[in-house]
């Protein structure tokens, strides 16, 4: 992913760098940092200026912003949807200390098998005592199997009518809905996917994306002092690319999270209004 940082020009020192950002500034000129090259600057926030900058985040294809001081420009921001699967037995552990569950379960749907979701999968036997596979793809019977050999348990099932009926937290890896799925409507859906359709029945919660902090000081922070700091930890997570890096990554620096999004911020309340409903 590319991101662009985006600042609001400010006046340098130097007769040169004065007249040229007064030039900017009257012509509406924003740029591109010529050293820091994920660094744009707009000179003020006209209309014109927001248009030109759109048209050079374009150009060079990016994918993302940040923004300083909550600037208001129309282009794809970061949502913390993207970083979901990075941080689920972190997100799995939050949402056990808020509802208390009797046994420490989960089920994860998912129909793809591929290195990614299984190393997520066995990272999660690691922080849950029971990891249950909602699949109908025969390669997870498999390697149920073989992680049993290691010692390790999980169980797979595709039971339409019970795999899901008693189940408090699910996590969507890649379903697209839960149509033909017998469900708990007040459990807990963490969505990988992003694109999970929720019947109008769901009286449940609903996790698409989160919000990350850290009490490690971190040079992203002081480099752009005046951007949210969920939204800097996030950018630098989707920089690494691989799983198994952004988990090291992850772990190093002790990311914590703050808040869960599902169409809003989620509010602890909803967390013990589920509680009731499961217990």
């Amino acid at each position: 992913m590319n991101f662009g940082y985006i600042k609001l020009d400010k006046p340098k020192k130097g007769i040169f760098n004065n007249i040229l950002y007064k030039l900017r500034y009257f012509f509406n000129l924003p740029y591109k940092d010529r050293y820091i090259k994920e660094n744009y600057y707009i000179p003020n926030t006209t209309d014109k200026s927001k248009k030109r900058l759109l048209k050079l985040l374009n150009i060079n294809n990016i994918d993302y912003i940040l923004t300083e001081n909550n600037l208001d420009i129309n282009y794809k921001t970061l949502d913390g949807t993207h970083i979901v699967k990075y941080m689920l037995p972190e997100l799995v552990k939050y949402c056990f200390t808020l509802i208390h569950p009797k046994v420490e379960e989960i089920f994860v749907c998912t129909n793809v098998f591929n290195n990614e979701n299984v190393t997520i999968i066995k990272d999660l036997t690691y922080c849950v005592k029971v990891v249950n596979i909602v699949s109908n793809n025969n390669r997870y019977l498999s390697l149920e199997k073989e992680l049993e050999n290691k010692g390790i348990y999980i169980t797979v099932n595709n039971n339409k009518r019970k795999s899901l009926k008693k189940s408090n937290i699910v996590i969507n890896l890649d379903f697209n809905d839960l149509k033909n799925y017998s469900i708990n409507r007040s459990m807990i859906i963490i969505d990988v996917s992003n694109r999970l359709k929720i019947d109008k029945g769901f009286d449940g919660i609903y996790v698409k994306g989160i919000k990350l902090g850290t009490d490690k000081v971190m040079r992203v922070f002081s480099e752009y002092e005046n951007f949210k700091k969920s939204e800097l930890i996030e950018a630098e997570i989707l920089k690494i690319e691989k799983y198994n890096d952004i988990r090291k990554y992850i772990e190093m620096n002790k990311f914590e999270i703050k808040q869960v999004i599902g169409e809003r911020l989620i509010a602890l309340e909803e967390f013990k209004r589920v509680e009731k409903a499961i217990s």
